[in-house]
C-alpha cells in the first residue's frame, strides 16, 4: 500500500522543499530540523507540557519542511521489529503519559537518583507513542530537554550513543523495562 505521506510512486516524504529523493531529503531535513532545535534551546517553547506542547515542538522543528508538521500521523508506522501506537489513539495515548507527567509534577525538585529513571521512563513511553510520521526522537528530545531545564537539570543530547539508544528502545518496547534507557540516558543528565 502506499504511504499517504510520500511522494506517489517513491518512498521520499512529500515535503514543502520540492525534493523528490529520499537520501537528499534525509540530509536536508536533518540540517534543517538541526538549526531549528538550536533555535528552540536558546528560548523557552510556551506550553504545559502536555500533547499539545510536544506537537508544537514538532512544529518549531519541522514546519520548514512538512505541511503536516505538529500534526498526529494518519496512518501506522513501524521500524523494523517495532510497531508503534495505532495511528487512531496516538494523540489519547500521548495525553495519557503527558497526564502521567503532570501527576509526577513535571519532575521537578528530585534528585537526579530519582529524575534519571523517571525521565528514561517517559522517554520510552513517548517513544513507543511515536507520535508523529517522521521526526519522533528529535520532538521528543527538545521537548524533554525543556522539561528537564524547568526541573533544574541539563540534558546533553550530544552524549547520547545512537546504537545504545536504538537497542535501549527496542528493549523497552518489547519489555517495558527502562533498565538500559537509564543506562543510555545518564551520560545525559547534568545538574544545572
Amino acid at each position: 500500500m502506499d504511504d499517504p505521506y510520500c511522494v506517489p510512486g517513491t518512498n521520499c516524504l512529500a515535503n514543502l522543499l520540492g525534493i523528490t529523493d529520499a537520501d537528499q531529503l534525509h540530509e536536508v531535513e536533518a540540517q534543517v530540523a538541526s538549526i531549528r532545535d538550536v533555535e528552540i534551546s536558546r528560548s523557552t517553547v510556551p506550553g504545559s507540557y502536555n500533547a499539545s506542547h510536544l506537537f508544537r515542538f514538532h512544529e518549531l522543528l519541522f514546519r520548514d519542511v512538512y505541511a503536516w508538521a505538529g500534526q498526529a500521523r494518519t496512518v501506522d508506522i513501524s521500524k523494523p521489529g517495532v510497531y508503534f501506537c495505532n495511528w487512531r489513539f496516538v494523540e489519547d495515548e500521548v495525553t495519557a503519559v503527558l497526564d502521567r507527567l503532570k501527576d509526577d509534577g513535571f519532575l521537578a525538585g528530585i534528585r537526579i537518583d530519582a529524575f534519571v529513571p523517571a525521565l528514561a521512563h517517559y522517554y520510552g513511553e513517548l517513544n513507543v507513542r511515536h507520535p508523529f510520521r517522521e521526526g519522533n526522537g528529535r520532538a521528543i528530545r527538545a521537548f524533554l530537554r525543556q522539561l528537564a531545564a524547568a526541573a533544574g537539570y541539563r540534558l546533553d543530547w550530544s552524549e547520547l550513543s545512537q546504537h545504545d539508544n536504538i537497542a535501549a528502545c527496542q528493549d523497552h518496547y518489547r519489555s517495558g523495562n527502562t533498565a538500559e534507557l537509564v543506562k543510555v540516558l545518564e551520560p545525559v543528565v547534568r545538574r544545572l
